[in-house]
């Protein structure tokens, strides 16, 4: 905002010019030459580390531990023992079922021979048709019988499995909730979902949660790079992308923000669960641009304004830089794509340019901008120097990024400092010469 106050006072400086007698002529304004740089787009944002998914281990049989195999913090392989049931119920369930198919085979064998005695019979007519029927009924029976008594036998084994609880996947032990001797319950059995064991979640990749103000959150997208720190290793940054962005809005202390996971890779083990993480997301980057302060920018509303500053013709001025004729136009124009609108400040912009001692409306075309400097794409050349003139719509746009910034109590580096009445300092001071 130093430059909104630098840019109130030049404003000033010219309405007082402009309130004297006569024709007083145009005041000198500073000027910015087009250099050639760097400029880089970044959002800044803070969360904490989290896994990408956590698992939480059930037992599916009751009973009381017996054993564990796993401690918090220690890394398991899928298909490790982690916990072990007390075995006995189940394992005479597995008796039981198995005692239980070997009964409904005989059953079934013995029906089947009666069928087949039966079938003789009727043959010689020593049965009737109704008394066949009946022996193959029972042997149906005796099947079913059989097929359910297997099926029995083959869920006890299950059961007698289950008394090992064994990892789902890889990963490591965040959280364990029980203790060797209590008696769990199964979520199978028990109304209440049953004991919660463990949780686990595969630490080789986590990603960080961050909040993005919602004036930031149109400039990210999924795939962005992002470069994440936490205060264990400082000076070391981690490297991830936008995952994805949630949909639904938090409204935090009357900011609104938006959750944005950012994958990073955690082969090292070094990021864990809960940590806090500042994360700087790259948006955008040009190496070698043409680059020009922002505050040199013009929109076709500030032909008139423009026009009356340099003692210039208005409607000359707006047919030289392409606006419509007899108004001020509508601002800056419509924005196209990504980098136009949250990266960048639209179309139908121009600069008054110094050319030769005289000062020429030039348009210009415009790529992404930090707010402080704007990329130059066309119009203008290495060298070239503008007018830094009072600029009623982009003190608009900063004057609403201020207002924002009040109302939500300060953003860091766009607050203001207060003015105080002993404080010569706190008024910058206009630079009246113009520098060409």
């Amino acid at each position: 905002m130093r430059r909104l106050e630098r840019l109130a006072v030049v404003a000033l400086t010219a309405a007082l010019a402009a309130c004297g007698e006569g024709k007083a002529p145009a005041p000198k304004y500073e000027s910015a030459a087009v250099t050639r740089g760097n400029l880089s787009v970044t959002v800044e944002a803070s969360g904490t580390i989290e896994p990408v998914s956590t698992v939480e281990v059930k037992s599916k049989a009751s009973g009381e531990i017996l054993e564990l195999g796993a401690e918090i913090g220690d890394a398991v392989k899928a298909g490790q023992m982690l916990v072990r049931i007390d075995p006995r119920t189940p394992r005479n369930l597995v008796d039981q079922s198995q005692a239980e198919l070997n009964a409904a085979i005989q059953r079934e064998q013995t029906a089947k021979t009666r069928l087949e005695r039966g079938e003789k019979l009727r043959e010689n007519a020593w049965i009737n048709q109704s008394e066949l029927e009946t022996l193959q009924l029972e042997v149906a029976n005796t099947r079913a019988a059989t097929v359910a008594a297997r099926v029995a036998l083959e869920n006890a084994r299950i059961g007698l499995e289950d008394t090992e609880v064994r990892a789902p996947s890889p990963g490591t032990i965040l959280t364990r909730l029980v203790e060797v001797g209590q008696v769990i319950s199964s979520p199978t059995k028990d109304v209440g979902g049953g004991t919660v064991i463990l949780t686990m979640a595969d630490l080789a990749h986590v990603r960080a949660r961050v909040r993005v103000d919602e004036t930031d959150i149109g400039k990210l997208a999924a795939g962005v790079p992002a470069r994440v720190q936490v205060a264990a290793f400082p000076g070391r940054e981690f490297r991830g992308r936008v995952e994805k962005i949630e949909p639904q809005a938090v409204v935090d202390q009357n900011v609104t923000l938006f959750a944005v996971l950012i994958d990073v890779s955690n082969e090292a083990g070094l990021l864990r669960p809960g940590m806090n993480v500042d994360a700087v997301f790259d948006v955008a980057r040009r190496d070698g641009a043409l680059l020009l302060p922002v505050m040199a920018l013009r929109a076709a509303r500030d032909v008139d304004a423009t026009a009356e500053l340099l003692h210039l013709d208005a409607e000359a001025l707006r047919k030289d830089i392409g606006a419509p004729a007899g108004g001020a136009g509508h601002g800056r124009g419509r924005a196209v794509g990504n980098e136009s609108g949250a990266l960048g400040l639209g179309r139908g912009l121009w600069v008054v340019a110094v050319k030769d001692g005289r000062d020429v409306p030039v348009p210009v075309q415009t790529g992404i901008t930090d707010f402080d400097r704007v990329e130059i794409t066309g119009g203008l050349a290495e060298g070239d120097r503008v007018l830094l003139l009072p600029t009623a719509s982009l003190v608009e746009i900063q004057q609403q990024i201020q207002d924002v910034a009040s109302r939500r109590g300060g953003i860091p580096g766009l607050t203001q400092k207060p003015v105080t009445a002993a404080g010569p300092q706190a008024q910058p001071q206009a630079q009246p010469a113009r520098e060409r």
